[in-house]
């Protein structure tokens, strides 16, 4: 039950094309959008004009019918998506940090720029998760397993942290720290997410944990709102079955 990157094993084999993608186990693909993949956001940051457009090309270059996303709310709720709800990359109205699903054909998605995304696959059924200090506090990891395994997900999960708020660059007030009992310090006032992310997942009983360790908010290859403010887009995590 390994805790720590296994990069012969399932780690982006490149950045070349389309973002960092891997294969997971079951049938499932992953994928980490970049900048150069465009802004994925609706709402928010440069060129959020064309976020539907970029979302609807990603869809179509996953060989995707739906990627299923949803309004962010840095909470713990995960969507359980049973049907097609949509069609290329067009949202569902709802409120909701996470997917979990067994279909075919469909993405789960989740938007970032800072916040961790989180990746889940099982045999049968993957599930993707927005986790910032608040989703994390929330316990939307653990919601997220439960998730996976009500629609159908068997067998050993793997779970992949992507890029986001690296314990270099965070930088966040004592009412945090506090939030996590102080774990996972770096510094005075750094704090490492990924690492609590983690944890948390190994003790939702997740096999095997695997972490991109890249920054958003000193790579410039990512958008970060720590670094960029409101002009920040947003990249995606993308899992699905294949």
């Amino acid at each position: 039950m390994g805790e720590k990157m296994a990069p012969e094993q399932r780690a982006p084999a490149s950045v070349s094309g389309l973002g960092l993608r891997c294969e997971l186990p079951g049938g499932g693909g992953a994928l980490f959008t970049m900048r150069r993949d465009g802004n994925l956001s609706t709402m928010r940051g440069e060129h959020s004009e064309n976020g539907g457009r970029e979302r609807d090309r990603i869809c179509a270059e996953l060989g995707l019918d739906w990627l299923c996303a949803s309004r962010q709310v840095h909470g713990a709720s995960v969507q359980r998506v049973y049907s097609q709800g949509g069609s290329g990359g067009r949202a569902v109205a709802i409120d909701a940090d996470g997917h979990a699903t067994s279909l075919h054909g469909v993405g789960a998605m989740v938007l970032v720029a800072d916040c961790l995304p989180v990746l889940l696959a099982a045999h049968g059924a993957v599930a993707a998760l927005h986790a910032g200090w608040r989703g994390l506090a929330a316990g939307v990891l653990r919601e997220g397993v439960r998730a996976l395994r009500e629609v159908g997900g068997e067998g050993e999960i793997v779970a992949l942290i992507g890029p986001g708020a690296g314990p270099c660059c965070y930088e966040v007030g004592e009412e945090v720290h506090a939030v996590f009992g102080g774990a996972h310090r770096v510094g005075e006032r750094h704090i490492d997410l990924a690492a609590i992310a983690q944890q948390r997942l190994v003790a939702a009983g997740v096999g095997e944990v695997e972490r991109l360790d890249i920054c958003t908010i000193c790579d410039t290859r990512f958008y970060s709102h720590r670094r960029e403010g409101e002009r920040a887009g947003r990249q995606a995590g993308v899992v699905w079955l294949s």
